[in-house]
């Protein structure tokens, strides 16, 4: 049988509009305002809307975006919404009925019920081992989430980051229990690698995802179209296995500085020791990670790695103003910032975005917002780690034990 790809996705890997793959680029640090400029976008779309995130959740931001994306449709915009299954479990309820009157399609991304359901179904005592197999594989696409945050208007202006749509980004809504965040548009965007990336996510025939050939060709040609480019899309398990790669080479041959932002802090044993080395060999490695976090268990198992990067020279700070939840690495002159969290799922399971920027002015912000962030976090010293009550030191070693199976 011959495949054929919609006429949007036939284009050669080497095409020179992925020499230059966008414009302009333009930080934010306040979700007030990347959400308010993020809805004038929308309100001056002339062509399409497709808006992807992992949390959309009920509230005063979720009822505006609602609202702008039908407002949208009404001007005969097309417009699509993407949400994960898990991080917007009350999405379909609560805001599924006002997109369908409007008529704009939406699709949850791997619903737990159905995933439940699914591996019910597929168990059958004729062929035990077989349906074993196939319900253990089912399970472990399961835990695959579409962790990206990303917002494609007219295909030429892309907004992306660590905002999901939730009223804990916003000051006006939560005050100083605001999360920090970092997000980032791109105008001018030339290369189509952000819709067939949301397409290859929006045709995902889970839980049937590995037997679908139109989905393995965009994957394949996602791939090829990311390669030397300043995107990298973890759409696949190529993708993913490529993406630590990178991590783990330029963390080795790091010789200046190793800054890292993560909410969720639990590296791979290689990239863990590959930073343990740099700050052997004299690198400036400074990590900056939550006080106080919207996943606790998470921040418990990170501290088991705590001890062995500060007896290395690691600078280890724990932000202290509000839950951090931005993204954001530096190794030398190399900066990356999207939705990828230094942690097992966002580097072995989930979907995610991240992008180099080019710009020297945003690469200054960067740096001068990490040095803002380090005097609104707290060092800690092997002293304070010897002072964590028993509760909390057992916590961390259980969760560390059993983390690969969340």
């Amino acid at each position: 049988m011959v495949m054929r790809l919609p006429h949007l996705f036939v284009f050669h890997p080497n095409h020179p509009d992925l020499a230059k793959s966008w414009t302009g680029e333009k930080l934010y640090f306040r979700g007030d305002d990347y959400y308010r400029d993020l809805l004038r976008s929308i309100a001056h779309a002339k062509k399409s809307v497709d808006l992807e995130t992992y949390i959309f959740e009920p509230g005063w931001l979720g009822d505006h975006m609602v609202a702008a994306l039908i407002q949208a449709a009404k001007r005969k915009v097309k417009v699509r919404v993407l949400v994960d299954g898990i991080g917007s479990s009350q999405f379909a309820s609560t805001y599924g009925p006002r997109l369908e009157k409007a008529g704009i399609p939406y699709r949850i991304y791997r619903s737990w019920p159905t995933f439940f359901s699914t591996v019910y179904h597929r168990f059958r005592i004729l062929h035990v081992f077989k349906s074993i197999q196939g319900a253990v594989t089912l399970f472990d696409s399961g835990k695959h989430r579409d962790h990206r945050k990303q917002v494609l208007v007219d295909d030429r202006t892309v907004w992306i980051g660590s905002f999901n749509v939730s009223d804990w980004h916003l000051e006006r809504q939560k005050g100083k229990g605001t999360w920090r965040d970092t997000g980032l548009v791109l105008s001018g965007v030339k290369t189509l690698v952000f819709r067939l990336a949301f397409h290859a996510a929006w045709e995902d025939p889970w839980p049937n995802h590995f037997k679908h050939l139109y989905r393995q060709a965009l994957l394949q040609w996602l791939s090829h179209s990311l390669e030397e480019g300043p995107i990298r899309m973890t759409a696949s398990r190529k993708l993913r296995r490529s993406f630590r790669r990178e991590l783990l080479e330029r963390g080795h041959a790091a010789r200046r500085r190793i800054w890292i932002l993560t909410p969720y802090f639990v590296p791979t044993g290689p990239l863990f020791r590959a930073l343990v080395k740099a700050c052997r060999q004299g690198c400036d490695v400074r990590l900056i990670v939550p006080r106080y976090s919207d996943v606790p268990m998470v921040r418990w198992t990170s501290m088991v790695f705590y001890s062995r990067l500060i007896k290395a020279g690691c600078h280890l700070f724990e932000y202290q103003k509000s839950v951090l939840h931005g993204k954001t690495t530096m190794i030398d002159d190399w900066v990356l910032v999207g939705s990828s969290n230094l942690d097992y799922r966002s580097l072995r399971k989930d979907l995610e975005i991240n992008v180099i920027p080019k710009d020297p002015k945003s690469i200054r912000i960067l740096e001068r917002q990490f040095r803002k962030d380090e005097i609104g976090s707290r060092e800690i010293t092997l002293e304070d780690l010897g002072n964590y009550p028993l509760w909390q030191r057992l916590f961390s070693w259980f969760f560390f034990r059993f983390r690969f199976w969340f």
